[in-house]
C-alpha cells in the first residue's frame, strides 16, 4: 500500500518513475496505492494505464472498449458497484506507453518482470490486508505475481483473462457477481 517510493523500490525499473517521459513523470510522484472499499472481494489487474496513473486510482479509464468502462458495465449487470470490491494492481507504476505501429495506437506496456518482483510485498500486503471470500486475478501478469507469493493452490482465487484480452462478458460479469460460486479456477486457453 505505497504512499512513496519506498527502500524496496531501490533496483526497480519504474522507481521514482524514471523509466518514464518527463510529461508522465511530472503526473505523479509517487506509486498507486490499492483501492480499499472494505470489500470482500479483491480485483487484481497488472498494472495502471495512463489514466489511472493521472488520476491515482486502478482501472478507472472510461473508453468504451478500457478494462475500465468494461468492469463498469459488468458491475451494473451484476447489481454491484465499484464501492463494493477492492481493487490493486500487482504492479503500482505506469510501466509507460509502448512505440506505436504505423496505423496503430500506442498501447501501454506490460509490467516487466522485475517492477512485479520489486512490488510483490504491496500486492502481498493488499492481499492479507482483508479475510476475502475472492480474489479474482486479471491477466497473466497478475497470475504469475500471485502465484510468485505462493496462492497458486488458494481456493479463493480465480484466475481469469484481461478484460482486454478476450474475456467474454459473461465471465467478467461472472467474476464480480459474488453470488456466482461456479467460477473456475483458471480461465485460460492451454
Amino acid at each position: 500500500m505505497p504512499r512513496t517510493y519506498g527502500s524496496h523500490c531501490s533496483g526497480c525499473p519504474y522507481a521514482d518513475a524514471n523509466h518514464l517521459s518527463p510529461e508522465d513523470r511530472r503526473v505523479r510522484a509517487a506509486p498507486l496505492s490499492m483501492e480499499d472499499n472494505g470489500g470482500s472481494i479483491l480485483l487484481v489487474f497488472q498494472a495502471p494505464g495512463v489514466s489511472e496513473w493521472e488520476v491515482g486510482r486502478p482501472i478507472i479509464s472510461n473508453k468504451p472498449s478500457s478494462a475500465g468502462a468494461r468492469l463498469a458495465r459488468a458491475f451494473c449487470q451484476a447489481g454491484k458497484t465499484r464501492q463494493d470490491f477492492n481493487i490493486t494492481n500487482t504492479v503500482q507504476c505506469f510501466p509507460g506507453k509502448k512505440e506505436a505501429r504505423s496505423g496503430e495506437t500506442a498501447r501501454d506496456r506490460s509490467p516487466v518482470a522485475s517492477a512485479r518482483f520489486h512490488c510483490s510485498h504491496w500486492l502481498r500486503q493488499d492481499i492479507e490486508a482483508h479475510a476475502y471470500e475472492r480474489v479474482v486475478v486479471f491477466g497473466s501478469h497478475a497470475r504469475e505475481a500471485v502465484y510468485a507469493l505462493g496462492y497458486e493452490h488458494d481456493p479463493r482465487f480465480h484466475c481469469i483473462k484481461h478484460p482486454t484480452g478476450g474475456l467474454s462478458n459473461v465471465k467478467l460479469v461472472s467474476a464480480v457477481d459474488s453470488r456466482d460460486t461456479n467460477l473456475p479456477k483458471e480461465e485460460y486457453e492451454q
